[in-house]
């Protein structure tokens, strides 16, 4: 009995803390301190963010072109 319910315990205490590792996200991987790029020549280092509701972005630096409907950065 207390060897099933030891196993219980650690299988859901696994299973929590997956959950949690999925749902945090690393700060630098996330590009919040960068402004959001408007579509067309990129003057600064910003953030090129999709408009067609998905959530891919692309980091931009000056002189690559934002493309706003798949945040796709292109030179």
């Amino acid at each position: 009995m207390s060897k099933t319910f030891a196993l219980a315990v650690l299988a859901l205490s696994i299973a929590a803390g997956s959950a949690e590792a999925m749902t945090t996200r690393s700060h630098s991987l996330s590009y919040k301190h960068f402004p959001t790029c408007a579509a067309g020549l990129v003057k600064a280092n910003c953030v090129c963010r999709a408009t067609n509701g998905s959530r891919k972005f692309g980091l931009c630096t000056s002189g690559h072109y934002c493309h706003t409907y798949d945040g796709a950065c292109t030179q």
